[in-house]
Order: structure tokens, then sequence, then C-alpha cells
């Protein structure tokens, strides 16, 4: 992180201030700005070690999106179809009863481009839904982000275990290490089954 930026952690928010932000910053911040007015949402993976300095690249945005009837995700597509595109579809309720309906994402890109793009999708597990129910706010300078809990997201990158995700796990550990429930971080750590690459990796 730049020397100028300020970093902030209560237990409400997450605070960045004088963030320099990238084009894929950009990207997720106008994106979300639609999203947010038509679901409770939760960014999850590898954008969330980005944002906070992790300096790699990322072509998608994984985010799962609350639940909600096929008007309610009509308007929403309505709305986001005027400054994007889903790339699986054109179709409204195709996208909802083919894709979302059936645990498939769905992914939406700048108009006539594919990558960057925001992967959505329903909660599934409890998990999942653990991760929505328990978000955690970011305000960046002045716009607000939900991202995964870092107790989950942190032992969720060594499973997924490959040299990036521990790398994104490692340096969200080392960025936040003051900071974690440590308990917390413990049961998932032992939920995920991933204490030998916790000890290997993180500690």
């Amino acid at each position: 992180m730049g020397s100028l930026m300020e970093f902030k952690y209560t237990d409400n928010y997450i605070g960045i201030k004088n963030k320099e932000l990238s084009e894929l910053d950009r990207f997720v911040k106008n994106f979300v700005r639609i999203l947010e007015k038509n679901f409770r949402y939760v960014i999850v993976s590898g954008y969330v070690a980005i944002l906070f300095g992790r300096n790699r690249s990322s072509e998608d945005i994984d985010v799962f999106i609350q639940k909600k009837d096929f008007e309610s995700f009509k308007n929403y597509w309505d709305e986001v179809s005027q400054r994007y595109e889903c790339i699986n579809t054109k179709i409204a309720d195709k996208a909802y009863n083919d894709y979302l309906l059936k645990n498939i994402p769905i992914r939406f890109s700048k108009k006539n481009e594919f990558i960057p793009n925001f992967e959505l999708k329903f909660p599934r597990s409890e998990l999942d839904k653990w991760t929505l129910s328990e978000r955690k706010k970011v305000i960046v300078n002045d716009s607000n982000l939900y991202v995964s809990p870092l107790e989950l997201e942190i032992p969720y990158k060594l499973y997924l275990g490959s040299d990036k995700d521990i790398e994104d796990a490692r340096f969200l550990y080392k960025f936040f290490k003051d900071y974690l429930d440590r308990n917390l971080l413990k049961t998932f750590t032992q939920k995920l089954n991933t204490n030998k690459l916790f000890n290997r990796y993180i500690k």
C-alpha cells in the first residue's frame, strides 16, 4: 500500500483512505453501485486480497448475491443491462432459471468486453450463506464495498490450494493478523480441514 494511504480496522468496518484506484477498482466500484440497489451481496475470493493491496491481476470478481424471485432479478437485469452485458445469455429468464437457480454463475462485463467480469451466484452451502450474512463492510475513499469475513476468506483460499490462492491467504493473514478473531479463524480452518496448510504456509 502507498505511504499516503490510511487504514483503519473496527468491528463494524474496514476503512481505506487515499487509495489510488486501479482500473479494476473502478470497475468494481461502478458495478456494485447498481448491484447494491437490488441485492445484498458479498465479494469473495481473489479481489479481496487485491482490494487491500496484493499486487496481482484478476479476470473476474466472485460475488454471492441474495436469492430473490424473478421479478426482483428482472428489475436488476433491466438496469444493469444499460451499461453492462451478460456473457452467458441475453435473456433474463434464461439467466435466472437456467443459470442462477441451477447454481451456475452468470457473468457481467462492460459491453463488448470479456474481462474483467463479475461472476454472480446465489449462495449454495451454509458457508456461502454465512458469508453473505456476516459480510464485512469496507469503506474505500468515498465508496462502500462488502467482502467476505477474513477469518473465513483465509482458510478458504488455502482450501482452494493453488499457488495464487495460497499467496492470497498469506497476504491477507500478514496484513490483518493483529485484527483477526483467532477463535473464528481456527473454527473455519478446522471446518475446511486446512490445519496442515495453515501451519505450513501461514504460521
